[in-house]
C-alpha cells in the first residue's frame, strides 16, 4: 500500500487557506487525508515533534508545511528536520532546497540563477550578508531592497539615489534581538560601552571577540527596479492547472504584495502571462507553485516565486482555470476547491515518487 506521512506544527495546522479571503487559517487537513485514502493510501497525520527520527525514512514521502513566525526561528526548525529526512532517503514534498526558498528571498535569488531560461532572469539581484556589506554596493538606480525574510511587502523599499539606498538598507537589514525588554536595554548599554573602549584605547579592538560591535542585519537583497508597474500577476500553479489574478500596487507606493487589491485580468493579457508562467514549471521539480509576475508592456519579469506557504487566493477567487494541451491553452469554467486541488496535484506527483517503507508516530 502507498504510504503518506502529513507533518504538522504544534497547533497542528498544515499549510495556509484563506476560505474568507481575509484571514489566513490552516487547510482542512481531513478533506486532504480523505482524498489519499480514497485512493488506497495509508495516511498518518503527526505533528513535527512527534515524528520519531529513529525510523527508516528510505523511500518516505513526507508533505508538510513552512512557517512564516517572524524571526524564522520555528522555520530554521522544520528546515532541520526537512533536511534530516531528506538525508536520511525520504522524499520531501517540496524537497529541502525549495523549502529553504520559502520566506529568504537570497536563497531564491540563488536558485533564479541556475535556471536555464534567461527570460526569467531579467531582474538582475545581488544578495548581501548584512546592511553593512550591502552599503558596497556601486552599480545604477534605482533598486528595490529587500529584506531576505519579509512578506505582503514589508521590508521592501525603492531607493532611488545613494542617500535613499543608505538609509533604507540599514532599515531592511536591522534587527534586535533581545529575551524581553530589560535583555534589550541591558545589551544595549553594554555594546555603547564596548564602543567607548574601542573609542578610548583602540589598541583594544584587536581582542575583536571582547569588544564585538558588528550590527546585527538581516540579509538583503538588491534588485533591479523595473519602471511603470502599475500592480502584478499572482499566478498559481496546481498540476496541470493555471490560475490567476491582477493585484494593484498599494495606494502611492510601488508594492503591489500586501495591497489587497486583486481584479481580473483581461482576456487579451491571459495567453502571454500563461505562457511565460509555464516556464518557470519546467524549472521547478514540484508540481505547486506560486510566482508574482510584472509586465512592462514589452516583456514579461519573475518578481518572487514559492513553492510551499503561498497564499490561495488566486485559486479561490477564480471561476476558470487554464491547462495546456497539444500545445495550445485551453480553458475550463469552475470553481476550484484549494485542498482538493492540493492533493490531486501532490498525488500526480506521488506516482513516481511514492515510498514503500513504514513509518510511525510516537
Amino acid at each position: 500500500m502507498k504510504r503518506l506521512v502529513i507533518l504538522t506544527d504544534e497547533d497542528s495546522e498544515f499549510l495556509v487557506s484563506k476560505t474568507d479571503f481575509k484571514n489566513y487559517t490552516s487547510m482542512d487537513i481531513g478533506k486532504i487525508v480523505k482524498y489519499f485514502t480514497s485512493l488506497q493510501y495509508e495516511v498518518k497525520v503527526c505533528k513535527f515533534s512527534e515524528l520519531d527520527l529513529r525510523e527508516d525514512f528510505n523511500g518516505v514521502n513526507v508533505l508538510y508545511q513552512s512557517s512564516e513566525i517572524p524571526g524564522s526561528f520555528y522555520k530554521r526548525y522544520i528546515e532541520n528536520l526537512i533536511y534530516f529526512l531528506e538525508k536520511r532517503g525520504a522524499v520531501p514534498l517540496p524537497k529541502y532546497e525549495y523549502l529553504k526558498a520559502h520566506h529568504d528571498k537570497t536563497f531564491m535569488e540563488l536558485l533564479r540563477l541556475g535556471f536555464a531560461d534567461e527570460s526569467l532572469k531579467t531582474l538582475d539581484s545581488l544578495c548581501y550578508g548584512s546592511w553593512v556589506d550591502a552599503r558596497n554596493y556601486n552599480r545604477n538606480f534605482p533598486v528595490v531592497v529587500k529584506q531576505a525574510s519579509g512578506s505582503a511587502g514589508s521590508g521592501v523599499f525603492l531607493a532611488r539615489n545613494k542617500k535613499e539606498y543608505d538609509r533604507y538598507v540599514k532599515r531592511a537589514g536591522r534587527l534586535i534581538v533581545a529575551h524581553d525588554i530589560a535583555a534589550y536595554f541591558i545589551g544595549y548599554f553594554k555594546k555603547c560601552v564596548k564602543k567607548l573602549l574601542k573609542r578610548v584605547d583602540p589598541s583594544k579592538s584587536k581582542y575583536y571577540w571582547r569588544y564585538n560591535t558588528s550590527p546585527l542585519s538581516s540579509s538583503i537583497v538588491i534588485q533591479k527596479f523595473i519602471e511603470g508597474l502599475k500592480g502584478d500577476y499572482k499566478v498559481l500553479v496546481f498540476g496541470a492547472k493555471y490560475y490567476f489574478m491582477y493585484r494593484k500596487n498599494r495606494e502611492n507606493d510601488f508594492r503591489a504584495s500586501g495591497s489587497g487589491m486583486f481584479f481580473n485580468v483581461p482576456d487579451e493579457e491571459h495567453m502571454g502571462l500563461l505562457d511565460f508562467a509555464r516556464k518557470l514549471t519546467v524549472e521547478i521539480d514540484f508540481p505547486i507553485i506560486g510566482m508574482d509576475i510584472g509586465f512592462d508592456g514589452r516583456e514579461y519579469h519573475l518578481i518572487e516565486f514559492q513553492m510551499i506557504d503561498m497564499g490561495p487566493s488566486a485559486l479561490q477567487r477564480s471561476d476558470y482555470w487554464y491547462e495546456f494541451h497539444n500545445g495550445r491553452w485551453i480553458k475550463y469554467d469552475g470553481k476550484s476547491n484549494l485542498e482538493e486541488e492540493f492533493s490531486r496535484a501532490v498525488e500526480n506527483y506521488l506516482n513516481r515518487t511514492s515510498g514503500t517503507i513504514q513509518i510511525t508516530c510516537d
